[in-house]
């Protein structure tokens, strides 16, 4: 599986990843405007957020685990691709998140979540309790 990037719904910024580890993101999976999942997270440049992260010196030999979305990945992929702006996953960047559910997806982000020289990672911190609900 290929990596997915996405712009904040909130701040038009993007997420960012280094697939190790990445930013504090409320992702949203939508089918018709609605919300059918919900995954709270450090994003881990694949759509879905870190279930938990083993600390160490040397990234390259970390540990991680990520949740996986109830519904097959195949069909969050129809979602994402659907002509229908409705569906698909919205992304929020925690610190923009004010309790506002998005009903549109996310913009892909040009640079693939890595970021340019001048983008900084929204935080440093490690979720505590990241959590993936079905509604």
């Amino acid at each position: 599986m290929g990596c997915f990037s996405f712009i904040c719904k909130k701040s038009k910024e993007a997420v960012l990843s280094s697939s190790f580890g990445g930013d504090k993101v409320h992702l949203f999976l939508l089918k018709d405007g609605k919300v059918i999942e919900k995954m709270y997270g450090n994003y881990d440049s694949y759509g879905r957020v870190f279930s938990a992260v083993k600390e160490d010196d040397d990234t390259s030999l970390c540990e991680t685990t990520s949740f996986k979305w109830n519904l097959p990945w195949s069909k969050v992929c129809d979602l994402m691709f659907n002509p229908d702006p409705s569906n698909g996953i919205a992304a929020v960047l925690d610190e923009y998140f004010d309790g506002e559910i998005p009903t549109e997806r996310s913009d892909d982000d040009p640079n693939q979540g890595w970021g340019n020289d001048e983008d900084e990672p929204h935080n440093d911190k490690t979720v505590e309790e990241p959590y993936h609900k079905i509604y």
